[in-house]
């Protein structure tokens, strides 16, 4: 939940020169809609449920790929998702600081529909919550990284150098520079 998953996302499959897919987008492409749009029309259910079958569409298709998959907040603590991600590869839980998960859930509210129209107060005791109730699955990640320092370009290039050296993945030669738009 707002932990830079896109933009570290995209930021290091283009350095490892491995392909990335944000979940999100991927239900969003399916559906025909934004995520935004399925939550209002057809419910938090039933998103849930595309995510879950797209998730297993590119577990499926995984084998001899080196792929990096960008799942959101939520996706490890339904159905069996969590089962399937630890079974298809490396999970690493992105975990950044409360006061940068906080600013960037306010900057970005209006695309996110868990968060849309909250006070302060109700998105701090959401945030709070939300990470009470996620913790369990989260912990079970096989690795842990902070993801705070996203914010500007040399903070991207730090922080992907350092999530690539978590990795053992070797940057693509003459790419570390490159920092694609988040």
């Amino acid at each position: 939940m707002a932990c830079g998953k896109t933009t570290l996302g995209r930021a290091v499959a283009a350095c490892a020169d491995i392909s990335f897919i944000d979940l999100d987008e991927a239900v969003e492409q399916a559906a025909g809609m934004t995520v935004s749009e399925i939550f209002a029309t057809m419910g938090e259910d039933t998103f849930r449920h595309m995510e879950s079958e797209t998730l297993a569409s590119l577990a499926a298709a995984r084998p001899g790929r080196r792929m990096l998959v960008a799942c959101g907040g939520g996706t490890p603590c339904h159905g069996r998702n969590m089962e399937l991600m630890l079974a298809s590869g490396t999970v690493v839980w992105l975990d950044a600081h409360r006061d940068i998960t906080l600013r960037r859930l306010e900057e970005a509210m209006s695309t996110r529909p868990l968060v849309a129209g909250k006070t302060r107060d109700e998105l701090e005791t959401f945030v709070d919550a939300n990470l009470a109730a996620r913790m369990p699955f989260y912990s079970r990640a096989h690795l842990r990284f902070d993801s705070s320092r996203l914010d500007t370009p040399g903070e991207i290039a730090d922080t992907t150098a350092r999530f690539l050296q978590l990795l053992r993945l070797p940057p693509v030669p003459s790419s570390q520079f490159l920092i694609p738009n988040s």
